[in-house]
């Protein structure tokens, strides 16, 4: 009976060592399954990070590439929708910034005229590029002169600056309500003088570079500043000497 009960005791022994290895074994293996996952896991967002700065990088030459290609453009809108070809827009357009807008353009000035979007029955905008920045900036500086017409003209933004633009409304109106004098440039709210503030300084007002100052008056200002620092320099010299 004694040798039964050693017997017996050996076996439930046996049985507790396994039961303890089989447990130490499902855990291993858990953490070996878990330490697994987290390096594929890892290795996933890894690439994924990887994947979302290439675009991010691939976006923003997209975007400099529109910005680039749409910076000579002007946008037209309310320009009668008459013409058969292109010559017929070419020369309307050439009418409006001419006569309308007293603008000397010439044809070589227009790099492309095009309407935009699909004939659905409404007067579609123009988009027209020019061949120089500067032209473009001067037709947009006489907008005003399109003011008593249906006409209009905008600069040629990217969606994403249009986005923007439409987000800064808001505070754009809450600023000007408050009393700043701000406005929007391309896609960012800036602070600007009246015309009263940068051609009519207060006197003694802390103005380094006035805006209403000559190029000459400039220059004879910087001429005499550089002229009494080196009287100053020579009279140290003198005094050492």
């Amino acid at each position: 009976m004694e040798e039964i009960m050693k017997i017996l005791h050996n076996i439930q022994q046996d049985l507790t060592h396994q039961k303890r290895y089989m447990k130490d074994m499902e855990e291993n293996i858990k953490e070996a399954i878990n330490k697994n996952i987290d390096d594929k896991f890892n290795q996933i967002e890894i690439k994924t990070n990887q994947l979302e700065q290439k675009i991010e990088a691939q976006q923003k030459t997209i975007d400099f590439i529109d910005k680039q290609m749409r910076k000579r453009n002007i946008i037209f809108f309310g320009v009668p929708e008459l013409e058969k070809n292109y010559e017929d827009l070419l020369r309307v357009i050439l009418e409006v910034i001419n006569e309308k807008m007293n603008v000397i353009c010439q044809n070589w000035e227009i790099e492309t005229v095009a309407r935009l979007g699909k004939n659905k029955g409404k007067i579609r905008p123009v988009v027209v590029t020019m061949t120089t920045t500067s032209r473009k900036l001067q037709i947009l500086k006489n907008r005003k002169a399109l003011e008593n017409t249906s006409m209009y003209i905008k600069e040629d933004y990217t969606p994403a600056v249009l986005q923007k633009r439409k987000e800064l409304q808001g505070e754009l109106q809450r600023r000007r309500l408050s009393g700043e004098k701000v406005m929007l440039r391309h896609d960012k709210i800036v602070n600007f003088k009246s015309q009263k503030e940068i051609f009519y300084t207060p006197k003694g007002a802390s103005n380094k570079r006035s805006l209403s100052e000559s190029p000459g008056t400039e220059i004879i200002q910087n001429y005499q500043t550089m002229k009494n620092r080196q009287n100053k320099f020579q009279r140290k010299i003198n005094l050492r000497i």
